[in-house]
C-alpha cells in the first residue's frame, strides 16, 4: 500500500513537472493558535494556476519560549485556482502533513495572490489550524 501511494505521488509530481510553467519559492509568516509561525516552500504551477508544493512551517523564536513548543509542520500543499481579476488571483490551498513528526493534519486555506511584477508577488492567507483561525502574509519569487 505504501509503495502504491509513493508511486501515485511521484506520478502526480512528474505530470505537473511536465506541464509546469512556473516554479515559485515562497516565504511566509502566519499567526496561528500555536503562536506566530514562519515558513517557506517551493511550488510548481501550470499556466492556469493548478499546482502542488512542499512546505515547512515552525514557530518563531520568542523570548521565554520552551524548546517543546516549536510545532514544526512538514507537508505538501495543493493549489487550486478559484477566480482571477487582473493581477489578483484567489486560490484554495489545502495543506496536509505532519506536526511534531507524529500527528497527521489537514489544513484548509484560501490564498489571495497579488502580482507585483513578473518575478515577485505577495499573498494574504486565511485558514483553519487546530480548530482556530490562522491568517498570514506571503512573499513569493517566481523562478
Amino acid at each position: 500500500m505504501k509503495k502504491l501511494f509513493v508511486l501515485m505521488f511521484l506520478t502526480t509530481i512528474l505530470k505537473f513537472c511536465c506541464n509546469a510553467q512556473v516554479l515559485t519559492g515562497e516565504a511566509y509568516v502566519q499567526n496561528t493558535v500555536m503562536g506566530l509561525q514562519k515558513g517557506y516552500g517551493l511550488r510548481i504551477q501550470t499556466n492556469k494556476g493548478l499546482g502542488i508544493g512542499l512546505v515547512h512551517q515552525s514557530n518563531l523564536n520568542v523570548k521565554g519560549e520552551s524548546l517543546d513548543e516549536k510545532y514544526p509542520f512538514y507537508g505538501i500543499e495543493t493549489i487550486v485556482p478559484l477566480t482571477r481579476c487582473g493581477n489578483m488571483r484567489l486560490f484554495f490551498t489545502p495543506k496536509a502533513g505532519f506536526v511534531n513528526e507524529h500527528f497527521f493534519v489537514i489544513i484548509p486555506e484560501v490564498e489571495t495572490e497579488i502580482r507585483i511584477s513578473d518575478t515577485f508577488s505577495t499573498a494574504l492567507t486565511a485558514g483553519i489550524r487546530a480548530r482556530e483561525s490562522a491568517v498570514g502574509v506571503k512573499l513569493m519569487v517566481h523562478l
